[in-house]
């Protein structure tokens, strides 16, 4: 990967699950406050999850995968963000290509989110700890288009500094989506257009595809994951 995606990582890496716990879900939209309860109840019924999985997250560390793939890839609005992480060679894709970056670019989500926990999964158990204070959901504010909204919130790292997060949410089809997620100022949508040009710029869309294929697949390989399980 280029080193942009490694700039923030000592902090992205540190935030990740944190993220994830609160990251993406779906609700009907009615008002503006809706997008930031509907995080804060996602976020307390994942570590509900977590901590009820705890020792098996432990004993297993591929269930932390899969939990967190449960609850991220199916409510985020991914074909948004595949088509705006690629920028210009969207346009230009197959059907068949797209098809295989979305799969790959939803196991990279995870991959992200997790990657912290998997190095040291400890992690888990100080993150569960501090479970009701962790993240901070501040008051919401109207935007003057009714079908797009930000959720800002602070994730508050224990021993650690308080992380800025927004979260981008447009109403698809009658529903609250994610379309992005901005990290200490650093937007994940734009940090990933900009290493995936430099890459398919030297190796084509094919290559980058194939690069994110093999990177993942390693991964998913070395803690256990069945990479049926990761595809859409």
């Amino acid at each position: 990967m280029n080193q942009t995606l490694n700039r923030p990582s000592s902090l992205l890496r540190v935030a990740g699950l944190t993220l994830a716990l609160a990251f993406f879900t779906q609700v009907a939209a009615a008002n503006v406050e809706e997008p930031r309860a509907m995080l804060e109840s996602v976020s307390k019924q994942l570590l509900t999850e977590l901590k009820t999985e705890q020792a098996q997250v432990h004993a297993k560390p591929q269930r932390l995968f899969e939990v967190v793939d449960q609850v991220l890839a199916p409510h985020v609005d991914l074909e948004t963000m595949s088509r705006w992480v690629l920028g210009k060679y969207w346009r230009t894709a197959t059907p068949e290509q797209r098809t295989r970056f979305t799969a790959e670019f939803r196991t990279l989500m995870v991959r992200f989110y997790v990657s912290a926990l998997l190095d040291d999964p400890k992690q888990i158990d100080t993150i569960l700890a501090h479970a009701d204070t962790i993240i901070v959901f501040l008051p919401a504010a109207a935007d003057s288009d009714p079908k797009k909204t930000i959720v800002r919130s602070e994730v508050h790292i224990p021993n650690g500094p308080v992380v800025p997060v927004i979260f981008n949410l447009h109403n698809k089809n009658g529903v609250w989506q994610i379309f992005d997620v901005n990290v200490d100022g650093i937007s994940l949508v734009t940090n990933y257009r900009n290493s995936f040009s430099q890459q398919v710029a030297q190796m084509g869309l094919d290559g980058l595809i194939d690069d994110l294929a093999a990177r993942n697949k390693l991964l998913l390989e070395k803690n256990g994951v069945d990479k049926a399980k990761s595809k859409p």
